[in-house]
């Protein structure tokens, strides 16, 4: 399978990686906090035989550089748009993960015209979506590459990144109210969101369906590639 790889400079200066494959109906796919396209190893062989699919390095992570002295959603959904626009996309369906999920809320609502579906996989609009014990440990890692950063740059780096998973996303429940996209919301029993906060995604989201996935935790794509594939395709190509 042919991979084109490429790059977006942003205007400042940060440059986006990512990589294309296949044919068809653009697909981008978003990885998590602290993770790359390559999370998407077991997606993009089989989705690729339907889409033009996208893996994207998000700024910060991976293969990708952010030249500010900040990390946002919001800057990451401007990436995506420039990404688009550099490659003559009008539209396409967006499977986010995690942080990704996140990420792919927050570009539907700045850029709602260039989402056609929307798969969000572990995705959480408030920190309190996320189990009482993960974010203890997530401020804890803050705390260390927070003074680590007094002496590396890639420790300041990765506190930036790190930094995402403790504030909102600025996603209110009007604003998943005007989602009009169809979407799935998806997510295994034993995810480290709560399942509660999943379910009141599907409910808030007007075109939203609810998957729940026995015996899965948070990264059941990478662990049953079969059941996550199955379900994902099975959903963008609804009619």
């Amino acid at each position: 399978m042919e991979k084109r790889k490429k790059t977006l400079l942003t205007t400042d200066n940060s440059s986006i990686y990512y990589e294309i494959s296949g044919q068809g109906f653009p697909l981008f796919l978003l990885h998590g906090n602290g993770g790359s396209g390559k999370y998407f190893e077991k997606q993009v062989p089989e989705f690729s035989r339907s889409f033009n699919v996208f893996t994207v390095d998000s700024r910060g992570h991976g293969r990708s550089k952010n030249k500010s002295n900040f990390l946002s959603f919001e800057q990451m959904a401007d990436d995506l748009h420039g990404i688009m626009e550099q490659e003559n996309i009008l539209q396409a369906d967006i499977v986010g993960f995690s942080d990704g999920a996140n990420l792919a809320m927050v570009f539907a609502k700045k850029y709602p015209e260039f989402v056609h579906r929307l798969v969000l996989n572990a995705g959480n609009t408030v920190v309190q979506g996320v189990s009482l014990p993960i974010r203890i440990v997530t401020v804890i890692e803050y705390i260390c590459f927070r003074f680590l950063a007094l002496f590396s740059k890639r420790a300041k780096n990765k506190s930036l990144v790190v930094g995402l998973m403790l504030r909102d996303i600025g996603i209110s429940p009007l604003d998943l109210q005007q989602l009009s996209v169809k979407t799935l919301v998806i997510v295994g029993k034993y995810d480290i969101i709560k399942q509660s906060h999943s379910m009141f995604l599907a409910k808030e989201i007007p075109n939203a369906s609810f998957v729940l996935v026995p015996k899965q935790g948070h990264s059941f794509a990478k662990k049953n590639p079969k059941v996550f594939n199955q379900e994902i395709l099975t959903f963008l190509k609804e009619k």
